[in-house]
């Protein structure tokens, strides 16, 4: 049996428990790929994942980094901790603007699709998983999608407050 350090399984461990938002944006991505008249479009969703996940990545390890300094009044450790703010903000407003752009984007590619607007229906999914001809389905599918993206925008917020916290943790500074 192979012993590892305490600190690298905790820190792993908390890591993917904190990151609620990829499970809506998930299931949002999944309800866009098989709404057949939104389909394909559901690659917004996965690049916000995608970004989500990478701005949060980074938010921890300069976060962490901050909690190793052995001067926490040195130019380099504040600098690092005005990064952490920035990079904990932008992942809020990121997550809104990601919202936004696909809600609007996802509405506009159904419309048009759906032959709502032009009176030919389009399949833009490269999979028949539900039928074309049921518009009730693709639009509880559409709107499933945007509810979750909305949930995953909340949960950006929730996540900002836990790293706000871990970032006034032990140094009592505030992020105002």
């Amino acid at each position: 049996m192979i012993n590892y350090p305490k600190y690298a399984i905790s820190n792993n461990a908390k890591r993917r428990k904190d990151m609620y938002v990829i499970v809506p944006l998930l299931i949002s991505a999944i309800c866009s790929f098989i709404n057949p008249y939104v389909g394909l479009f559901s690659i917004f969703t996965i690049a916000e994942m995608i970004i989500l996940f990478c701005v949060d990545v980074n938010a921890s390890a300069r976060i962490r980094a901050i909690h190793k300094a052995s001067d926490p009044n040195a130019a380099r450790t504040k600098r690092i901790q005005k990064s952490a703010k920035s990079l904990i903000l932008a992942e809020c407003i990121l997550s809104v603007l990601f919202t936004l752009i696909t809600a609007i984007v996802q509405i506009g590619v159904w419309s048009l699709a759906s032959g709502s607007l032009t009176g030919q229906p389009t399949r833009m999914t490269p999979v028949n998983l539900i039928p074309a001809d049921d518009p009730g389905l693709s639009r509880a599918l559409l709107l499933a999608g945007i509810v979750f993206q909305i949930i995953a925008a909340i949960l950006s917020f929730v996540r900002k407050k836990q790293l706000s916290d871990l970032l006034k943790k032990d140094r009592g500074q505030s992020l105002h």
